[in-house]
């Protein structure tokens, strides 16, 4: 009874009371409350037999019901779980063994909770079925974490429960091709193990069974079946490479996405928008890859050397055919030249079924190439339109439509296909998908080069407005930087002024200033209004970039005073210190560097409050700051937000940041990669326990990240990363301060006289001295941790191993992407994590390599 759980319950909570002050102890909370856990499960059962809880309220905390809150029926549950996740893909996920026990004993208690109700509870129909369908989530659980051999036997366990309750009264509830649709979950398993070949057997078997019954208006389940089989058939067909391309596209990617379309525009359900869209993504996925694979042949060079062979060919046919024609005629006159003319028509024969076979192949090429890449193009706007919010793994595919879009948009033999989708789709296609690639989309902005209305220019500038007018917050601060491309003071990254304007034409500032133009005329008003007072904030920030601080910086670096530059950053928003400044009091600009988190619903309030997740601009500190380096020195502000919190910002002048700009945008993509193969099959196990438990066994992988907004060509603002330090500043000494080298090891060489030592050093001695430097410098990192992460053993181990993980992948993702000039300036540790923030990327891309640096040892 309830007195016994209470007893239990009095019990653990004692156990963890001995857990207490011991930060080396806290793994094992988790053993507790999974029990606690249980116990409240039992507590809820107890509650419903005694009658004073509906068994469909305990079903439902259980996740066992829809969003209606009815009871999922088992067919309807196997038709409409995601054919995307990790249930049916091949994981090496090792879950942790104590995670793993309380989890398994958690989903055994279900299951055993749900057969006493089935017996004691009114309700047997809905319970039978919250049964059945805990048993496939522990299925599903199991094969999540790797253990493929309790999915089978949970599998196995769930076949004889329906065997069971068919004889029933309940037989009614379950689908005829229920025996069929367990095959199915039986292949998914299959292909954990690595067994394909006999997966991809049971998927063609449903398929070559349902395809003679799947005709007009039939059975639904029948049709969801059939459309669920082609596309996992063909997935890991695409694996294993099975049978040709043209057949797995064919006969499978493009029936399955032909056939969820159709169930979805005849007989739309809750689940029925994401499985046409899976359906739709996989096979613009595969015709996409085909796309590519031709267009990389046809600009191969054997592709070239193949066409210059053809062009002989054809030459040497209409050289072939003349002279034919003329041992011809002296073969009508004389005998003797019969065989040299049967010779060379023969000759001739050969080549007119060579070029024939050429130009066949060549049309075949063409053909296959618009044909995929409008299917492509196709296939991915529809599954943009049908995916929801909740849609995993959707940027890929955006990436993937734009990529396709942009290298087709000007080629005459493409562009028509590409353009007409886009114009077509972008109206109905949410913007929200597009915000992550404004950087992109926005720099193709240019003057259209004709009046058609279907140009790629004017396609790109209505989705431009659609999204500025939908996510202003996100949109409107890059138009405007776009149309300060002119405003670059007296050079940008070392070059001068007019050098770098020569090489820039006006087209992009002048199309750009366009676009601005139509917003004000045809935004709405809370836009219209966010745009004057984004502009009257950037310019200030851009005066305050291009203040040259050359008379003031040897005197004062700190506390300089606004007003007495004649700048007027701090009271922008107020109308500035001559009242020259148009803004709106009430439609204020967020935080530059932190735009809110983008709404799929476009519902970011009418402007004059803060947007979810974000605080707008309320003033500045009258002082600004220089740091103590740079060849610009930069300047330090404090911005106010609207809810108090103050954010410290770094404004830069005389330096391109848009590259910097792209790169945190970079890293955005590789979290969300990290991200996803993190937690790549713990969606069903963040449920059970929670994700704070359950990230314990996890590598947490990522980058860390900060807002970057380049205002002009030569201009831009920072976030400023909080509870940071450079390397540098830790390990040598700086004004006022210092070093660790100087103060572990004093008696050793310093890092000034390291460096001359080595500057003076010739190409022979170079080696030698570099050793000898080794020998007088000791390393001394490893003291920060013992003076940031003292508190504990705990907290020593969690901040080193946190500084390995983010140091490994920092170096991976810079190997890859070519990032240089990695100084001990240009690399910051986090002073409460133990992480690592690289910042800087003016050097990306290999391009270190072609500049001149000492001789690598």
């Amino acid at each position: 009874g309830r007195s016994h759980i209470l007893e239990a319950r009095k019990s653990v909570i004692s156990d963890l009371g001995y857990l207490a002050g011991s930060e080396s102890k806290l793994r094992s909370v988790a053993a507790p409350v999974s029990k606690l856990s249980v116990l409240g499960n039992l507590d809820d059962v107890v509650k419903v037999l005694e009658g004073s809880t509906p068994s469909t309220l305990l079903l439902n905390q259980w996740g066992l019901c829809d969003n209606g809150g009815n009871v999922q029926r088992v067919g309807t549950l196997l038709l409409n779980s995601d054919p995307g996740s990790s249930h049916g893909k091949v994981t090496n996920q090792k879950s942790d063994a104590l995670m793993f026990r309380s989890l398994e004993t958690a989903q055994c208690v279900k299951e055993l909770c749900l057969k006493i109700l089935i017996k004691e509870s009114p309700d047997r129909r809905n319970t039978t079925h919250a049964l059945i369908s805990q048993v496939y989530k522990s299925c599903c659980l199991y094969s999540e974490l790797g253990r493929h051999d309790l999915a089978k036997v949970a599998l196995s366990r769930m076949r004889s429960l329906v065997d069971s309750f068919k004889s029933s009264e309940f037989r009614d509830d379950f689908p005829n091709t229920l025996p069929l649709i367990l095959h199915l979950e039986d292949a998914k398993i299959m292909t954990c193990q690595n067994n394909f070949d006999t997966a991809i057997t049971h998927c063609k078997m449903i398929v070559n069974h349902l395809k003679n019954y799947v005709t007009g208006a039939i059975d639904q389940d029948n049709r969801q079946l059939l459309a669920k089989s082609l596309l996992l058939g063909g997935i890991w067909m695409t694996h294993q490479n099975v049978d040709s391309a043209k057949v797995i596209l064919s006969s499978f990617f493009q029936k399955a996405a032909e056939l969820a379309l159709d169930i979805h525009n005849k007989t739309p359900s809750d689940s029925s928008p994401a499985q046409a869209s899976a359906a739709c993504f996989k096979l613009g996925e595969f015709a996409a890859n085909l796309y590519s694979s031709l267009d990389a042949r046809t600009t191969s060079d054997t592709w070239k050397r193949r066409n210059i062979a053809v062009a002989e060919r054809r030459r040497e046919l209409e050289v072939c055919s003349g002279e034919v024609k003329k041992l011809e005629k002296k073969a009508r006159r004389s005998s003797d030249n019969m065989d040299a003319f049967n010779e060379l028509w023969i000759h001739r024969e050969t080549l007119k079924r060579e070029v024939t076979m050429d130009e066949r192949e060549t049309r075949s090429v063409e053909t296959s190439i618009k044909s995929y890449l409008f299917m492509a193009m196709k296939s991915y706007c529809s599954a943009l339109k049908l995916s929801t919010p909740t849609t995993t793994d959707v940027s890929k595919h955006v990436f993937r439509l734009v990529s396709l879009w942009f290298k087709n948009c000007d080629k005459q033999e493409t562009k028509a296909i590409v353009n007409e989708e886009i114009d077509l789709n972008s109206s109905t296609i949410p913007s929200y998908r597009f915000v992550p690639l404004i950087y992109q989309l926005f720099s193709r902005i240019d003057s259209p080069v004709d009046d058609d209305e279907n140009s790629f220019q004017r396609i790109l500038r209505r989705l431009v407005l659609k999204i500025c007018a939908e996510h202003p917050y996100h949109g409107i601060v890059q138009l405007i930087a776009l149309s300060n491309g002119k405003r670059v003071g007296s050079g940008v990254s070392g070059r001068h002024a007019t050098a770098y304007l020569d090489n820039v034409g006006d087209a992009k500032v002048e199309a750009a200033k366009c676009v601005l133009q139509d917003l004000r005329k045809h935004g709405p008003d809370y836009v219209v209004a966010l745009m004057g007072s984004y502009e009257c904030l950037m310019d200030a920030y851009i005066d305050l970039a291009l203040y040259s601080t050359t008379k003031i910086q040897d005197k004062q670096t700190e506390g300089i005073s606004f007003s007495k530059c004649k700048l007027d950053l701090d009271v922008c928003m107020s109308g500035g210190r001559r009242g020259n400044r148009n803004t709106s009091i009430t439609n204020m600009p967020v935080i530059i560097t932190q735009p809110p988190p983008v709404r799929p619903d476009a519902k970011y309030g009418d402007g004059k409050e803060d947007p979810l997740g974000a605080e707008r601009v309320v003033g500045f500190n009258s002082t600004f700051d220089l740091t103590p380096s740079g060849i610009h020195r930069p300047k330090i502000v404090k911005c106010h937000g609207s809810k108090g919190t103050i954010f410290k910002q770094l404004v830069k002048g005389e330096d391109d940041l848009r590259q910097d700009a792209i790169m945190q945008q970079v890293f955005g993509t590789v979290n969300d990669l990290l991200r996803q193969e993190d937690s790549n099959g713990n969606d069903f196990t963040r449920k059970s326990m929670g994700v704070s438990m359950f990230a314990s066994s996890s590598r947490r992988l990522k980058l860390i990240t900060y807002g970057i907004t380049p205002l002009s060509p030569a201009s831009g603002v920072l976030e400023w990363v909080n509870d940071t330090m450079a390397f540098g500043d830790f390990l040598t000494d700086s004004k006022g301060r210092v070093g660790a080298h100087s103060k572990y090891f004093p008696g050793e060489w310093g890092s000034v006289a390291c460096r001359k030592y080595y500057d003076n050093a010739t190409a022979e001695t170079r080696r030698q001295v570099f050793d000898q430097i080794c020998d007088n410098f000791s390393p001394v990192f490893r003291f920060f941790f013992l003076e940031y992460f003292s508190s504990s053993m705990e907290a020593w181990y969690t901040a080193r191993m946190s500084y390995t993980r983010s140091c490994a992948v920092n170096s991976i993702v810079g190997h890859i992407l070519g990032i240089g000039d990695r100084h001990t300036q240009n690399i910051l540790v986090h002073t409460k994590t133990g992480e690592i923030v690289h910042i800087d990327f003016g050097i990306v891309f290999e391009q270190g390599k072609v500049r001149l640096f000492f001789v690598v040892l």
